[in-house]
């Protein structure tokens, strides 16, 4: 190969890794001092702008619960929209305080979204851009060993929806699947149509069929944060979004939180947004087939790349 052909080709393949290491995300005019200081591209229009869909803005409600007499957190994520089919979102109306959660839930599931901060987000959402421009890397396949033969009814998407919520990692399928643990199809014995009328139920059912043993990821500590975990035979990395905020960060007795993951694994970095560039993990452990660590305080994203024990990078 000539010096010049040689050039050109390492060339070319520096700008395809640029590419595809850039975060795909842009805001709409109401931040455009975000634009004009570089930290966001404009959103696209025209003809550019089709085939994004509008999603619901991010976030946590907390519901009363009259059997407990307490209040329980609901978890407003798109994340199950995202494992539906959804590659492109607009995410139109984002009131306070949800701006930065849904560039941080697009980017960890690696969605092209159009933000539309609230003037009050937009210095906050300037932040977690710099943030996730910082952790950008060409985005690993989803890891899943559960497969869910999806009809498209609304009942089936509250099904999804919770499913995300409860951390048990899944993907849409056409078919049966040797690759998955778990197929989970509505009509049959294990999954009657009439079970998807309880969403709840229905992933507790899941849950059950799977087993813990073979979670590919737990969380423990909260109820409010969301995994997604991407990777391939050699490394991993680790989504963590707590829909909680910045309010759980304000908690007087802030309880760390404690992940599981399958498989044996040695962490090689860690990122948080608002947290110390030099974040480590704590407590790291590896009992049996699996790998136990605590994570340091964050707001709203969590990152851990991690190494597959035993396997030469």
């Amino acid at each position: 190969m000539s010096r010049v052909l040689l050039s050109w080709t390492i060339a070319l393949a520096v700008i395809v890794t640029l590419g595809a290491q850039q975060p795909r995300l842009s805001v709409m005019s109401a931040a455009q001092a975000l634009i004009d200081r570089g930290v966001a591209s404009a959103a696209p229009v025209g003809p550019e702008a089709q085939g994004f869909v509008d999603v619901p803005a991010p976030g946590i409600r907390f519901i009363p619960n009259d059997s407990q007499a307490t209040t329980a957190p609901w978890i407003d994520s798109n994340g199950w929209r995202f494992q539906r089919g959804i590659r492109k979102a607009r995410y139109a109306t984002l009131p306070d305080g949800s701006a930065p959660l849904a560039a941080a839930e697009a980017f960890a599931f690696d969605v092209e979204a159009i933000l539309n901060p609230s003037a009050a987000d937009v210095e906050a959402l300037g932040t977690m851009l710099t943030f996730l421009r910082s952790q950008s890397q060409p985005a690993l396949p989803a890891f899943a060993n559960i497969g869910i033969q999806d009809d498209g009814s609304a009942e089936m998407g509250e099904v999804l929806n919770l499913l995300t919520r409860r951390n048990l990692l899944y993907r849409v399928v056409s078919g049966n699947d040797r690759s998955l643990n778990l197929i989970v199809r509505l009509g049959t014995a294990d999954f009657p149509q009439t079970l998807a009328r309880n969403p709840h139920e229905f992933a507790a059912r899941v849950r059950a069929k799977l087993g813990d043993d073979k979670r590919l990821v737990r969380v423990y500590g909260t109820s409010s944060v969301v995994a997604h975990l991407t990777g391939d035979s050699r490394r991993a990395r680790l989504y963590l979004l707590s829909y909680s905020g910045s309010s759980r960060m304000q908690g007087r007795n802030l309880q760390p939180v404690r992940v599981r993951l399958l498989g044996r694994y040695e962490p090689t970095h860690v990122a948080v947004d608002n947290g110390p560039a030099d974040a480590q993990l704590s407590d790291v452990d590896h009992p049996g087939n699996a790998t136990e660590f605590s994570l340091p305080p964050f707001a709203t994203l969590a990152i851990v790349d991690l190494a597959r024990a035993g396997v030469r990078q």
